[in-house]
C-alpha cells in the first residue's frame, strides 16, 4: 500500500482487497466451514501482528457472509444452526476488524506523516541542488567574461604597440631622409646615418603572429587566466524515488504467489498403510487434510478418514457432520484432501476435478494428493487457476466424462513442500 495515501484512504483499499466470490456449485455448507477457517486464519495472523492480512480476510469474510451469500441458490434451504453460528461469527469478524483498523490507522498515520517529511526533505534537497547549479551557471558565466574582457584588454595592447612601433618607424625615415640629403661620405664604408640614430633591430612579428603575413590577418595568441576550480560545487548525490516503501507481504517463491504448504514426509505412507485392504480389493479410499497456519505458511497436521464408500474409480464421503465435528475438535484448517488410484498412476480424473474444484475455490492452496498403489507413486495436485478452474467451475455434468487435455486442467502443485522435519497424525473414524 502506498504510504503517499491518507490512512483513510489506505484502509479503504485494504478493504476492498477483501474480494469475495460465490460459486453456486459449492455446497453452502462448504461456505459456512470455510468461514470458520478464515476467521481462524485472521486470528492467526493478528496473533503474528500481520495485521494487514488479518484485515484483508476479515474484509473477505464479512463482504461474503453480509452480502454475497444471499445470492446462493442453497442460501434459503441452509440449517438454521449453521446460520445462527455464523451470525456470531460475523459480529466477531465485525469487532475483530475495527480493532485492527484502529491499529492500522494509526501505524499509516506515523507512515504517511514520515512519508511527508522524506518528501520535504527531497523538496529541499532538490532547491539546494539547483540553487548550486544556479551559482555554478552565474560564477562559469562571470569567468568567461573575464575572460573575454581579459582578451579584449590584451589585443588593445598590441594594436597600441603595434601603433607605436609604426611612429618610430616613420620618425626614422624620416630622419634618415633628411641626414642623406645633408651629409657628404668621402669614403663608400662611411654609414649614411650616425650609429646614434640607426633603426631599431628589425621586429618581424610579435609572438603568435606568422612571419609576412598581414598584421590584421590574425588575432594574438592570448593566455586566458585559469579558472579556479576550487570553487565549484561538489555535486549531492541523486535521491531516487519519491515515495515511501510500500507495505507488502512476503515474497512467495512460487508460480502463482501461493502460500507454502508444509506436508509430512511420512503422509502417504501412513495413509497407505491405514487404506492397504481397500487397495488390495481395488477400492478408492480418501481423507480430508487439516492443519494449521503458522509465520504465513500452511502446515497438515492431520488426515482424517471419515465415514465413506468406494468404488475402483471413485469414493464418496458421507456424515458431513463427522468431518465439521473433527475439524472443531482439532481447531484446524482444511487444506485438501488425499485419495487412492489402487490400479492407476497418478493424476486427476474428472471426477477428481469435480471433487477439488470446492476445495480450491474457497482456499487457492488447497491441495490433492493422488496415491497410486500399483505404481508406488505419490502426486501433489491444484486445478490450473485461471482456464482449469474455469472450465470446471462451469461443467456441470456428473460421474466421469471427458475435459480438455491439451493442456492439462491440472498441474503439479509448487508451493507444497514435503518435510522431514514434521510428522501427521491419521485418525480413522471410518468405523465410529
Amino acid at each position: 500500500m502506498d504510504s503517499s495515501l491518507p490512512s483513510k484512504e489506505r484502509l479503504s483499499k485494504l478493504f476492498d482487497q477483501g474480494v469475495a466470490t460465490v460459486h453456486g456449485n459449492v455446497p453452502i455448507a462448504r461456505y459456512y466451514r470455510s468461514g470458520e477457517e478464515m476467521i481462524r486464519m485472521a486470528d492467526v495472523y493478528y496473533e503474528e501482528k500481520q495485521y494487514e492480512m488479518a484485515y484483508v480476510l476479515l474484509a473477505k469474510f464479512i463482504t461474503l457472509f453480509l452480502e454475497k451469500l444471499k445470492i446462493h441458490p442453497q442460501y434459503k434451504n441452509a440449517s438454521s444452526q449453521a446460520k445462527a453460528a455464523n451470525k456470531k461469527s460475523v459480529k466477531y469478524a465485525l469487532s475483530k476488524a475495527e480493532s485492527i483498523k484502529f491499529i492500522l490507522e494509526e501505524k499509516y498515520e506515523i507512515e504517511h506523516t514520515k512519508w511527508k517529511d522524506e518528501q520535504e526533505k527531497i523538496r529541499a534537497l532538490k532547491e539546494e541542488r539547483l540553487e548550486q547549479e544556479r551559482l555554478k551557471s552565474k560564477h562559469e558565466k562571470e569567468m568567461a567574461e573575464k575572460a573575454l574582457l581579459d582578451q579584449e584588454k590584451v589585443q588593445m595592447e598590441y594594436f597600441v604597440e603595434q601603433q607605436r612601433r609604426k611612429q618610430l618607424e616613420s620618425e626614422r625615415q624620416e630622419i634618415e631622409s633628411k641626414f642623406s640629403k645633408n651629409v657628404t661620405v668621402s669614403d663608400d664604408n662611411f654609414p649614411l646615418i650616425p650609429v646614434d640614430f640607426a633603426p631599431p633591430p628589425n621586429i618581424d612579428t610579435l609572438p603568435g603572429i606568422e612571419q609576412g603575413s598581414p598584421q590584421t590577418s590574425r588575432k594574438p595568441t592570448t593566455t586566458v587566466p585559469p579558472i579556479d576550480r576550487s570553487c565549484k560545487p561538489i555535486p549531492k548525490p541523486e535521491i531516487s524515488g519519491n515515495k515511501a516503501a510500500p507495505v507488502s507481504a512476503p515474497v512467495r517463491a512460487n508460480k502463482y504467489g501461493l502460500k507454502t504448504v508444509i506436508s509430512p514426509h511420512d503422509l502417504p505412507a501412513k495413509f497407505m498403510q491405514s487404506v492397504k485392504h481397500n487397495t488390495d480389493k481395488n477400492v478408492e479410499t480418501c481423507g480430508i487434510l487439516f492443519g494449521n497456519l503458522s509465520q504465513n505458511q500452511f502446515i497438515i497436521t492431520h488426515v482424517l478418514l471419515p465415514h465413506q464408500s468406494g468404488t475402483s474409480e471413485s469414493c464418496n464421503t458421507t456424515r458431513e457432520e463427522d468431518i465439521w465435528e473433527f475439524q472443531e475438535l482439532c481447531n484446524g484448517i482444511c487444506l485438501g484432501w488425499i485419495h487412492t488410484h489402487p490400479s492407476q498412476t497418478a493424476f486427476l480424473s474428472s471426477v477428481d476435478l469435480h471433487t477439488h474444484y470446492p476445495y480450491q475455490c474457497l482456499m487457492s492452496e488447497s491441495v490433492a494428493i493422488v496415491c497410486s498403489g500399483k505404481f508406488k507413486e505419490t502426486g501433489y495436485f491444484m486445478i490450473s487457476p485461471g482456464r482449469g478452474m474455469s472450465e470446471i467451475g462451469g461443467c456441470s455434468k456428473p460421474g466421469h466424462h471427458p475435459h480438455s487435455t491439451v493442456p492439462p486442467l491440472f498441474e503439479s502443485c509448487d508451493h507444497v513442500n514435503v518435510s522431514s522435519s514434521h510428522t501427521v497424525q491419521l485418525v480413522d473414524w471410518r468405523n465410529k
